[in-house]
């Protein structure tokens, strides 16, 4: 028991491990306090840039383009229909039209789903050419705002203080005027 406060004290006396705790206590704190974190809302950046809103333009026609191949689709079938449906066909003549109608519309349902999947997948690239635009901003923002981290994945924060470290409107502002 009395040895344990004395060799504490030897350790305090001794110079190599006074130093060790005097650079602990003096080791650069006020740098790591400095450093910020913020937030970008890469959905706004879409929304709110000239270069997101061309972006949101170039979906629009896309979709549209996928529409009116599905409608046409849909026209093809309904025509499918109505003649399947006529009376006075004979039967071998029915069954050959009720086939090319079930046929058909397995192609329409197959042309769905592969719009679908080809509107998210644009979509997804368009949003990933803006927010490529926008990381030139985010590194010069980051630089010279003294932020550690830019977060860009909104399921990556839990809470966000938007007063304090959303700087979405900031990169808007910047992307736009690097656009000019």
């Amino acid at each position: 028991m009395y040895q344990t406060p004395m060799s504490r004290s030897i350790l305090l006396r001794h110079p190599f491990f006074s130093a060790v705790i005097l650079m602990l206590l003096l080791a650069p704190w006020p740098a790591l306090a400095e450093q910020k974190i913020g937030f970008v809302n890469p959905q706004r950046v879409v929304n709110e840039t000239r270069l997101g809103k061309t972006a949101k333009a170039d979906l629009a026609r896309y979709v549209a383009e996928k529409d009116r191949l599905a409608k046409a689709s849909a026209v093809q079938i309904e025509t499918l229909r109505k003649e399947a449906e006529a009376p006075g066909l004979s039967a071998q003549d029915r069954t050959r039209r009720e086939e090319l109608l079930r046929r058909k519309a397995a192609q329409h349902e197959q042309l769905l789903s592969e719009n679908a999947r080809d509107i998210k997948a644009e979509e997804t690239r368009l949003l990933q050419y803006v927010m490529r635009r926008a990381e030139a901003v985010l590194e010069d923002l980051g630089k010279k705002g003294g932020y550690a981290i830019i977060f860009t994945d909104p399921a990556a924060v839990g809470y966000v203080d938007k007063a304090s470290v959303d700087l979405t409107e900031r990169v808007a502002q910047e992307l736009d005027g690097r656009g000019k």
